[in-house]
């Protein structure tokens, strides 16, 4: 049978392998070289990257070995357009109560396929994403994004895809010797951090062919403090209790601080090994491993019970001081004055986090013939994600149920948001620090313990065609198991003086336990300067826990202490089982043509993917039984693709596209567990009883991708690029709360539906340019910048009380304006940067603190970064760097900005590093 018939025969068992761009690296190993060196050089690789690709691609390249332009793989993402962060924990990271929340969105989604060497990969914390913060920068080569995926690339990703690229043994000539060391301070926490990094690489002719081999090592520490002042929501008081109240004229109901600091530990691991056994087979094993740690110590402190509530509106009243003089702005929110009836209480909650994931793989690329290439890939994931949480609460209450006219201990609070930065305290500041004030009213703790791990074999072919419209066909298979064990738990127990009450059913008027017979159980705060030492300069009391080796031994320690029972152990309702099978294919074609004098090339393909999922689970009944139940679901996705490109000139092209993309639903929310509630207990609306369960029915969300581009490249180091997109997603999931039968009763159940659909639209442009033409020294001189406008409007329909009701939102998390400004320079041993990111007001949640229901939003944020680094020799450079150096403060509102929520502040971050190549 000849190659022809060969590649017949194959072609129908087309699907997914990692062909094209994103492919495993060891298809691209013989062609090309990714050891860049200096600003030029990167921006020379990204922008051919991107010119060359037959898709839309934007990529950002490592300036030398172990050194992405930013100090964190998150952070290094946002300066590529379209592309916006969240940054929490002073680096651009997720919230820790939000782990299934990615910090990087793609125009706007968060629903984001994450690749590693262009295989997927994800983390255990019960998302689809891979953990990115928790990657050592210094792993990687360099990262692509892919906004409108083709049909070759994997499912998973309504936003794009993000392939992170790591070395390989065949990507340099020869041996490479590289190590770096750093240090940095953070002028917050005042502490130091570092890391160390190490490269080795080298390949070898032997007697069975020629051979590679490579080791790469991270260790990195970092410490962060976030400081943090919160508003209460404003409302209005009761009509003659404030002087001056404008017609429309509102006050907050409280005041409180925020307290957060932690450190986090990186440990990164890669090992590649390749073997070139004669000119027509390439087999390339790598082993990739990440263990990241973060421990975090969150301190608050705020009023509770400090307003009543009007019987007749159920709305909150606050508590003007009597006699205070306030200030309002224009919109009647007040921005100064004095409120009363203050009681406050202090939380504290610690997490320690460690997550590790290996990802092994296996390549072997044969070129069958000068036409015919076939590729195996092998693939097993494994990740692990630990948790464990504590909490523990003082208080100024000194019995159970007491309320703003019953409170023995009270204060007056002033504040000012006038100036630069906002300012609270107490007319008394040396109650917060009086022990005898405080009682001891709650402690909980939790763990989770997450497993996942995920098997894939893919197989795909490429055929080169000649003389014909049809360049070169693609195909391959690709086949997943994945089995994910989600574990959790929440715990608390309230004290009471008469000891520890799970339930909290004590009546109001028992005694509180007094902190004076626990003095191991309290602490001094807020940090030193907190907010300029303006806010609470006379200081406050913060719990503290029995000392002990860890977060997990001192809270054993301080629950003996108090007397109270921890858990454990898993039930379970804290068990979620999930297996998920998938098996796919793809058929890709690349082509081109001649119009007049302009070539025109793209390719087109589908791709087609089956999912299975199966369920395990528990149902409890309202009399107490259980019973074990499986679920089982199954859909079919199909995904065209198409991609063309006209070449105006050699330096002018435009590029058109269009894909349908997948994101399945995050495991968590995958869950079987159902709840039954009362079959007496009716909601007279709709004459069901409750129940809640997770849902494992649910469908991915999909979205329709549009693309058209125009690309000019007028130097070697110089582009203007610019595109217009569009995307109609639909299935969002959204709780709800709808009819469901079991056991032959329909329940009203809480669950989570695909119920939003949504349009995301906007433009792009980027521009970057060295200008060589300048006479010496200002001929080093270059600039990136970029910008992006991206509108949505989403609806979803829930169901209340039996009716369906439709809402519209925006996209959270999403900026309508984005943009980065970068200076650079580079002349001869010198080369510095100078960074600007700056992201306009986004729509945040109507669920967080605060909000109350509200829309909450994310005034305008920047940040302003540099580094300077020089070659001592060919061998060694030295660079400083700084992040956040404006020291900007972050701002959250309700509604409207005249109506502040929080005030943040972050450490400004200091590096020296010294980096030593051969």
């Amino acid at each position: 049978m000849g190659t022809a018939g060969a590649a017949a025969l194959l072609l129908p068992l087309i699907a997914q392998a990692q062909s094209a761009e994103p492919q495993p690296s060891p298809n691209k190993a013989d062609a090309t070289v990714v050891v860049v060196t200096g600003v030029k050089a990167s921006l020379r690789s990204a922008t051919a990257i991107k010119k060359n690709s037959n898709q839309i691609v934007d990529s950002v390249q490592a300036t030398d070995i172990g050194k992405l332009p930013d100090a964190n793989t998150t952070e290094a993402l946002q300066r590529i357009t379209g592309i916006q962060i969240q940054r929490r924990y002073g680096e651009g990271a997720t919230d820790f109560d939000h782990r299934t929340q990615p910090a990087v969105t793609i125009r706007g989604l968060t629903q984001t396929l994450n690749l590693l060497d262009g295989r997927a990969v994800f983390s255990a914390a019960g998302s689809r994403a891979l953990d990115l913060e928790g990657i050592p920068p210094e792993l990687l080569a360099g990262i692509d994004v892919y906004k409108n995926p083709p049909a070759n690339i994997v499912e998973g990703g309504v936003g794009g895809a993000i392939n992170l690229r790591t070395r390989l043994p065949f990507d340099a000539p020869g041996q490479v010797i590289s190590t770096t060391v750093k240090g940095n301070y953070y002028d917050r926490a005042d502490k130091y951090g570092g890391a160390i990094s190490g490269l080795y690489s080298n390949r070898f002719n032997t007697n069975l062919g020629e051979m590679g081999v490579l080791i790469n090592a991270v260790y990195g520490k970092s410490d962060y403090r976030q400081d943090a002042i919160l508003v209460g929501q404003q409302v209005a008081p009761t009509a003659g209790t404030v002087s001056g109240l404008p017609a429309n004229g509102k006050i907050p109901l409280g005041f409180q601080i925020y307290d957060d600091n932690g450190d986090r530990r990186r440990l990164g691991l890669a090992a590649a090994f390749q073997w070139r056994p004669s000119d027509t087979l390439l087999i390339t094993a790598q082993a990739q491993y990440t263990d990241y740690k973060f421990d975090r110590t969150g301190a608050y402190f705020y009023p509770i019970d400090n307003y009543l509530m009007n019987p007749t509106t159920n709305e909150a009243i606050p508590t003007p001081q009597p006699g205070a003089t306030w200030t309002f702005n224009d919109e009647g929110y007040a921005t100064s004055g004095a409120i009363a009836k203050q009681t406050y209480e202090s939380g504290r909650f610690d997490q320690e986090l460690r997550t590790h994931t290996g990802n092994y793989t296996l390549n072997a690329k044969w070129q069958v013939s000068s036409r015919l290439k076939m590729q195996f890939d092998l693939q097993y994931l494994q990740s692990v994600y630990d948790a464990d949480r504590n909490g523990l609460v003082l208080s100024q209450h000194k019995v159970a149920g007491e309320n703003p006219n019953t409170a023995t201990n009270q204060e007056v609070v002033t504040f000012d948001l006038r100036g630069k930065n906002p300012v609270w305290n107490v007319d008394n500041p040396a109650a917060f620090t009086d022990v005898s004030k405080y009682t001891v009213t709650y402690i909980a703790d939790s763990l989770t313990r997450n497993t996942a791990d995920q098997t894939a074999a893919a197989y795909d072919v490429e055929y080169e065609m000649e003389g014909s419209f049809l360049k070169k066909l693609h195909g391959g298979l690709r086949a997943t198991d994945s089995d994910i064990d989600l574990r959790g738990t929440w715990h608390g127990v309230c004290l009471y003086a008469n000891g520890a009450d799970p339930s909290c059913s004590q009546p109001n008027g028992t005694a509180l336990p007094a902190l004076s017979q626990w003095p191991q159980l309290y602490k001094f705060g807020p940090s030193p300067d907190f907010f300029d030492k303006k806010t609470l300069p006379g200081g406050v009391l913060y719990p503290e826990f029995v000392g002990g080796s860890g977060l997990w031994n001192s809270l054993g320690a301080t629950y003996a202490l108090v007397g109270a029972q921890r858990q454990i152990s898993f039930n379970p309702a804290d068990i979620t089982t999930l297996n998920e099978k998938t098996f796919g294919g793809f058929a890709s074609a690349d082509y081109g043509f001649q119009v007049g004098d302009f070539p025109v090339d793209g390719n087109m393909g589908v791709r087609v993917v089956q999912t299975k999922l199966a369920s395990v689970g528990t149902q409890f009944n309202a009399d107490g039984t259980t019973e074990q139940i499986q679920t089982t679901n199954k859909y079919t996705s199909v995904l065209p693709s198409f991609n063309v490109r006209v070449k105006a000139s050699d330096t002018l092209q435009f590029r058109a596209a269009y894909s349908r993309a997948i994101s399945r639903p995050n495991f968590d929310q995958l869950s079987t567990n159902l709840s039954l509630g009362a079959a007496n207990q009716i909601n007279p609306k709709t004459g069901h009883a409750s129940a809640s369960q997770g849902n494992p029915y649910l469908k991915p969300i999909t979205s329709d991708n549009y693309d058209l581009t125009a690309e000019w490249y007028f130097a070697q180091n110089g582009s203007l690029t610019g595109g217009v997109f569009l995307k109609k997603t639909d299935g969002f999931i959204y709780g709800d709360n709808v009819p469901r039968t079991f056991g032959g009763r329909t329940y009203d159940t809480a669950t989570s539906t695909n119920a939003g659909n949504g349009t995301i639209k906007g433009f792009e442009v980027a521009y970057q340019q060295f200008f060589d033409f300048l006479p010496s020294p200002f001929n080093g001189l270059g600039v990136q910048a970029n910008y992006t406008y991206a509108n949505s409007d989403t609806s979803f329909t829930t169901t209340v009380n039996g009716a369906p009701v439709t809402k519209s939102l925006p996209l959270e998390k999403l900026s309508r304006d984005s943009y980065n400004l970068v200076a650079l320079y580079e002349k001869g041993p010198l080369s510095g940067r100078l960074a600007w990111n700056w992201r306009g007001k986004y729509f945040d949640t109507t669920t967080g603190s605060g909000a109350n229901g509200t829309m909450q939003y994310q005034a305008p944020y920047a940040t302003l970064d540099a580094s300077i680094s020089v070659n001592v020799n060919s061998h060694i450079s030295v660079s400083i760097d700084g992040v956040n150096l404006l020291n900007r403060l972050g701002v959250t509102y309700i509604d409207t900005p005249g109506q502040p929520l929080q005030y943040t502040m972050n450490d400004r971050r200091f590096g020296i590093s010294v980096r030593a190549t051969y």
